[in-house]
């Protein structure tokens, strides 16, 4: 299984997780600021050449119905747009709750930012989408 990146999409932030080698376990590696970090598409190039990456895995903020509206549909562009400038695999993962499920853990964390926020719902993103896999099985993985 290649090495995956998750983003967890949004309109001024976009947090950053990565996996580890075996691609079992998802961690916070940042948040992306629009208007103060440069080009999104540049600093995700650069995470995939550092950490060989094969899929990014884009939340996709569907309604408590599973409906796409706006932010969604959003979303589901930039993950086109990533995918079609960088040429990685985009998958598109259900990320309902995750930000609801970052503010619960953390709760324990002294002053959290808007940016831990981001960062954590995109390692629960990515986690996800991981134990997914795991729970498929190895002849869905290959």
């Amino acid at each position: 299984m290649p090495a995956c990146l998750g983003l967890d999409y949004g309109l001024r932030r976009i947090g950053i997780a990565a996996c580890d080698e075996e691609a079992s376990l998802a961690f916070a590696v940042g948040t992306h600021v629009e208007g103060r970090d440069g080009s999104v598409f540049t600093m995700v190039a650069n995470l995939i050449a550092e950490r060989k990456i094969g899929i990014v895995v884009v939340g996709l903020p569907l309604t408590t119905a599973g409906e796409e509206a706006e932010l969604a549909q959003k979303a589901r562009a930039f993950g086109e747009k990533l995918g079609s400038r960088l040429e990685v695999e985009i998958v598109m993962w259900d990320e309902r709750y995750s930000s609801q499920e970052a503010d619960r853990w953390l709760k324990q964390a002294r002053r959290p930012t808007r940016e831990d926020r981001d960062a954590l719902a995109a390692e629960i993103i990515l986690q996800s989408y991981l134990d997914s896999l795991k729970a498929a099985g190895p002849e869905q993985n290959s």
